[in-house]
């Protein structure tokens, strides 16, 4: 009979311990449901101008800000599970610092923070979203800085055909800023539509379609950026008077249509020191007037220049090294091409001048033939291809040509060359000393 009790009480003992591990949770989400905190009631109540300091805890959206304050949050979130934004901006001189917003609605037109007004600073946001991250819509001489904007995993989808929204997304916006932002798995990292003097400066995007889109711009700057295992690195249309320098594309090489830079109807710009790394076409041109191509380095990538029905363009001191083929260029016979290195040229220097004598020629066979049947196109870099080239090379006066190709690349090649070779010749030094080590310690030793 003992044993027989002391069997009930540990069954009844083992029964309670589920229910309470089964309860236990129910619990926790409870309590953590009781304590979110509405948000737009805080916002409400405080003064013009005056700063509401956000602390640890949970608070709900959607929140309109009416009216100029500063919102700063420590170790606590915003959660946002309905159709309209998490944050709404409708007047200036608004700042945000330090908030980090969880927007759950997956609709890509639905951003997480809609900014409709000007004058407004958002810095140190964190924003998890199913839909966009920023939008502004006619807000002109915002400032976004250092911000953190992350789209859904694409769980082995190609970003070219997953629907998500913008990371940064600006509609008839003018004379903004946009610096410091790292950007992750959103549709465009940054995309500008009918904007005017921005500054885009600074800024990650990556695991994205196109890093950086702007269309129909004016007066842009894209300094020092960065885009990496996008599709296209940066996609520029109908954009004029912009200054495209110090950036870094690399590895845009996932899709059949992936480039590093890709500028099409770009006219009166400014591209110059650029780096263009390992994507599947490193610099794209097509129907683009009148800029100047300076200092660019191009290497490492399948395609390294393709130029497309663009004339008028200048040049000159780029660097196109260890690219499968260099440049393929058609119906672009009217650029000022001069003192470029083409690592593939045959190069003649009779007066030292660092300058071949013979022009580098970029035969337009290949384009040509796969515009008028695509099928071709699983003929490129075949054995037969340059037989067919040459066979084909007659009316040169109509191809893009570097008259004066320069002997040596105009800058030393990528850091991690560098660092590679030291690396290498430490290695060399170390293994050499133990040689000679061993040969000291026991080549005098007798058997």
């Amino acid at each position: 009979m003992h044993a027989i009790n002391l069997k009930r009480t540990a069954f009844c003992v083992i029964l309670l311990l589920v229910l309470i591990t089964a309860i236990l949770p129910l619990i926790g989400t409870a309590r953590a449901k009781e304590e979110v905190i509405a948000l737009q009631p805080l916002i409400d109540k405080t003064p013009r101008g005056k700063v509401l300091h956000l602390g640890s805890g949970t608070y709900s959206g959607p929140v309109t800000i009416d009216k100029p304050l500063t919102l700063k949050m420590e170790n606590g979130k915003i959660v946002n599970e309905s159709e309209q934004p998490a944050l709404t901006l409708k007047s200036g001189g608004i700042t945000l610092d330090g908030l980090t917003v969880v927007h759950s609605y997956q609709n890509a037109a639905v951003p997480a923070v809609l900014v409709g007004s000007s004058g407004n600073k958002l810095h140190s946001l964190t924003v998890e979203t199913l839909g966009s991250g920023i939008h502004l819509r006619a807000a002109h001489n915002n400032v976004l800085t250092d911000n953190i904007i992350v789209g859904e995993k694409m769980r082995n989808r190609d970003p070219a055909t997953v629907l998500r929204g913008n990371g940064i997304d600006l509609f008839e916006s003018d004379d903004n800023t946009i610096r410091g932002n790292t950007i992750d798995l959103m549709q465009d990292g940054i995309y500008v539509e009918s904007g005017k003097s921005l500054i885009v400066q600074e800024n990650k995007v990556s695991r994205s379609r196109y890093g950086f889109h702007f269309m129909f711009t004016e007066d842009l700057l894209l300094s020092s950026n960065n885009g990496l295992m996008n599709v296209t690195g940066a996609m520029v249309m109908s954009v004029s008077n912009a200054k495209i320098r110090n950036n870094h594309f690399r590895k845009q090489n996932s899709n059949v249509h992936s480039q590093g830079l890709l500028l099409y109807d770009v006219n009166q710009s400014i591209i110059e020191r650029n780096e263009v790394q390992g994507n599947r076409v490193g610099l794209f041109i097509q129907q683009s007037r009148d800029n100047q191509l300076t200092h660019n380095q191009v290497t490492s990538n399948f395609i390294g220049l393709q130029m497309l029905d663009s004339n008028d363009n200048r040049l000159s001191a780029n660097t196109f090294l260890s690219n499968v083929v260099p440049a393929q260029s058609v119906n672009s016979p009217d650029n000022n091409v001069d003192g470029n290195y083409w690592d593939d040229a045959q190069v003649l220097d009779l007066i030292g001048s660092g300058f071949s004598d013979l022009p580098y020629e970029i035969n337009p066979f290949f384009l040509k033939v796969t515009g008028t049947v695509p099928a071709f196109q699983l003929l490129f870099h075949s054995p037969g291809l340059p037989f067919l080239e040459e066979l084909f090379h007659t009316g040169t006066e109509d191809w893009l040509k570097d008259m004066s190709p320069l002997l040596k690349p105009v800058e030393a090649p990528a850091r991690d060359g560098i660092t590679a070779n030291y690396k290498i010749a430490a290695l060399s030094v170390l293994l050499l000393a133990i040689s000679l080590y061993s040969i000291y310690r026991y080549g005098g030793s007798k058997p």
